[in-house]
């Protein structure tokens, strides 16, 4: 058989190919004929691809929502009309009723083994309503389910010692049951937690991580007098509003006229809250205003940026900040974020609102639980030691082309800010 190789017949094309495989394709090598090909099925898709409206006429909420979460395969031929109604809207108006009902939804779904459908209404209930889930819980741990963590918040004491019975028994998904308890986190979830901690069992040892670290997941540490909340009760969405539209007193990334002793870009204040009169009074943060000193470029690169708060509301670079950062974070241009200059009303909502950071819900907020991108990050206060309690953040991706959330942390008796980042 000839080896001989001949040109491919494109002629833009310097490949060359065997006789036998330019007979087989009108002349043309391998890549070129998978690029026509490619063409032909993209221009039959573009006249063939038809738009399919899954809530046309539906108007039951809960079935709105069985369509939303309901998992499809990818058919190129099929585009789905986008709901009529948000995600984090459509959850909030449901009625006790309705709530109820999808609670039953996301029982027979895990155990159906539809357990991502099943996992998916479960999360947005906890997180999205107040409804009692308990009945939900006990079927899945009939099912040996304990994740998402978060839907066990505010479990009962029947869930709870389920939970406990199975760890003892070794059936349980230990880091699963460790989050879904830490999620639970009364007294005696927290008395247990400090018995292990003061013996350890024996399955201590399969951990990659220790207690504490489960604790933190649901927004607490351990301490010798108990459960230490790491977050604040209330909470407030941060929303952009419109030059004619009333705003709230909360300003954002504005420069302090002062350098960055580690890279000399403008230091900023991530935030600057006013705390005399307004709803933000929970902060308990004396004082006219709190304002959170950061570097906008440092924080990224790995590290807490620490400031003091004065009494007159002045923030001042904190001594125990780094001396220096990577040389290779200092290479590029790095402008002011998207937040920069932005008008935002406060909208009150549940601390734990937007703790999914895969819900993609709007998170940037003051007070709440943080929505971690990665895993819990409290910073020690460089003056007193203890957890720093979070106070706020600011999502980038809230904007076209950006990405990231910046974090706030406060010890309110040190007068102590700190700040941190996290992406993907």
């Amino acid at each position: 058989m000839s080896s001989e190789r001949i040109p491919c017949k494109n002629p833009d094309c310097r490949s060359t190919i065997l006789p036998a495989t330019a007979k087989a394709n009108d002349g043309l090598c391998a890549p070129c004929i998978g690029k026509i090909r490619k063409a032909e099925w993209d221009e039959y898709v573009r006249q063939n691809r038809r738009t399919v409206n899954l809530y046309e006429s539906v108007t039951d909420p809960v079935e709105i929502i069985r369509i939303m979460l309901t998992h499809r395969k990818h058919d190129p031929l099929i585009e789905y009309a986008p709901p009529p109604i948000s995600t984090e809207h459509v959850f909030t108006w449901l009625s006790t009723d309705q709530q109820r009902r999808l609670s039953t939804l996301a029982a027979e779904a895990v155990a159906a083994g539809e357990t991502d459908f099943g996992q998916d209404i479960a999360k947005s209930l906890a997180t999205l309503t107040a409804t009692n889930l308990d009945e939900m819980l006990q079927c899945w741990l009939d099912h040996g389910n304990l994740w998402p963590s978060v839907a066990f918040r505010k479990a009962g004491a029947s869930v709870r010692d389920r939970i406990l019975e199975q760890i003892a028994a070794g059936s349980a998904n230990l880091n699963h049951a460790l989050r879904a308890l830490a999620w639970i986190g009364d007294s005696v979830v927290v008395k247990k937690f400090a018995e292990w901690e003061k013996s350890p069992p024996v399955w201590r040892s399969h951990l990659r991580v220790g207690l504490g670290a489960y604790a933190l997941e649901g927004g607490w540490e351990l301490t010798k007098s108990g459960r230490r909340n790491l977050y604040f009760d209330e909470c407030y969405a941060l929303e952009i509003v419109s030059d004619d539209t009333p705003a709230s007193e909360v300003r954002l990334l504005n420069e302090t006229g002062e350098k960055c002793p580690l890279c000399g870009d403008p230091l900023v204040h991530l935030l600057e809250i006013p705390m005399r009169g307004g709803p933000l009074g929970f902060l308990r943060f004396a004082g006219a205003s709190l304002p959170v000193l950061t570097c906008e470029r440092c924080t990224c690169w790995n590290m807490f940026a620490f400031a003091r708060v004065g009494v007159a509301g002045d923030a001042k670079w904190h001594h125990a900040n780094p001396d220096s950062v990577p040389q290779h974070s200092l290479g590029f241009e790095f402008g002011r974020g998207p937040w920069h200059g932005k008008r935002v009303a406060l909208k009150q909502r549940p601390a734990i609102h937007a703790v999914d950071w895969c819900m993609q819900l709007s998170s940037s907020q003051i007070g709440g639980m943080p929505t971690w991108v990665q895993s819990p990050a409290y910073p020690g206060c460089p003056d007193c030691d203890r957890a720093m309690m979070f106070l706020a953040q600011i999502d980038n991706s809230a904007f076209s082309g950006h990405e990231g959330t910046y974090y706030a942390f406060i010890c309110g008796d040190c007068r102590v800010t700190a700040t941190t980042y996290q992406q993907t």
